[in-house]
């Protein structure tokens, strides 16, 4: 797979458990995807997209890599899934759309 393919399906995950999937999809034999400056274990990587999602946001940033766009992606996913859900919560308990332009 070249680079800009990993980046690609990288960026095409809108979940973190798809994400989770790319991540092991492109580990070396030794189950590491190489980082800017060290290597990252991409099955600690990818659990950590699955399991501890809330966490993620409060201090394990340095556990996923930022090569291929890793880590900004899963802040992506977290930053609208969180916004998404607000939105959700809003309009389930009677309140308005944020996003309707007022007349």
């Amino acid at each position: 797979m070249t680079r800009e393919q990993k980046y690609d399906l990288i960026n095409s995950q809108e979940s973190l458990k798809g994400l989770a999937a790319a991540i092991r999809s492109f580990a070396d034999e030794n189950g590491v995807i190489q980082g800017r400056n060290r290597g990252f274990d991409a099955e600690k990587m990818a659990l950590l997209c699955e399991q501890y999602a809330e966490r993620y946001a409060t201090g394990y940033a340095n556990v996923l890599t930022r090569e291929f766009g890793i880590r900004q992606q899963a802040m992506y996913i977290l930053y609208y899934t969180k916004a998404i859900g607000a939105q959700l919560n809003i309009r389930l308990a009677g309140g308005t759309d944020m996003n309707k332009k007022k007349s």
